[in-house]
């Protein structure tokens, strides 16, 4: 997994690319400190450039969403494409979160 944390008119972005997998589990927890460090009410997550993610994937979008929550932030999923895109379809992940394509 590769990662950017983008800021454009006071709105946050995680960008994910690569595979989201198991192996990025410890990585994606010191992200979601950093993205969720500081004063915010909103964020994105960006998975256009995400080419894979298995169900651990699903676990940690969970995860991200479960601490947001508790820090009063809101999470939206933005632009997934193929195989990620119909992974969340099929997981009923548009019940749990926001998803614009």
């Amino acid at each position: 997994m590769n990662y950017e944390i983008a800021e454009k008119n006071g709105q946050r972005t995680l960008v994910l690319r690569g595979q989201l997998t198991f192996a990025d589990r410890a990585a994606l927890d010191q992200v979601i400190a950093q993205v969720l460090a500081g004063e915010i009410r909103t964020m994105s997550v960006d998975l256009e450039h995400l080419d894979y993610m298995d169900s651990a994937g699903l676990g940690m979008l969970l995860t991200l969403r479960d601490r947001a929550g508790k820090a009063n932030v809101q999470v939206r999923l933005v632009k997934p494409q193929g195989d990620v895109k119909e992974l969340l379809s099929l997981a009923c992940f548009d019940t749990l979160f926001s998803i614009d394509s």
